[in-house]
């Protein structure tokens, strides 16, 4: 998928979801709810419970076959509150969704390019939404250990 497809997409998805006026009016967890009318289910679970099954390893995940977003307590509380970098994953899985990924294995003897790269698609689409609610990406940092 292209760079312009990603990048439409990702506006399209915030306009669709009026993202601009939810953050304004501080109601991002509106946006979130919104997303069971569309028959995708977005999975809070427990931070205890999340670190017991994924030791952490991941911050998110999305289920292409029951269309399941899940994310820990944390990230989700934090996300509703505007928080950058809990907007950015919760943005990055449901780019998942609306790029239309499925659970696939890249065979080749050489890794795929960027532009085949579903991490890095659903990446793009959350620093374009991001940039759509007016965030500066170029200071988006992560901590890993």
């Amino acid at each position: 998928m292209s760079i312009v497809d990603i990048t439409t997409r990702a506006v399209n998805y915030s306009a669709i979801f009026d993202l601009k006026t939810l953050k304004r009016k501080k109601r991002l967890d509106h946006a979130f709810e919104l997303l069971s009318e569309y028959g995708i289910t977005l999975n809070i679970v427990e931070d205890r419970a999340w670190t017991k099954a994924t030791y952490d390893l991941t911050s998110g995940h999305y289920d292409p076959i029951t269309l399941t977003i899940s994310v820990p307590n944390h990230t989700f509380e934090l996300a509703c509150k505007g928080d950058r970098e809990a907007l950015f994953v919760l943005f990055h899985e449901i780019g998942h969704l609306v790029l239309g990924h499925r659970a696939l294995f890249h065979s080749s003897n050489k890794p795929p390019s960027q532009i085949e790269d579903a991490e890095w698609q659903a990446d793009l689409f959350a620093e374009v939404v991001l940039r759509e609610l007016g965030f500066y990406m170029d200071q988006l940092s992560f901590d890993f250990l």
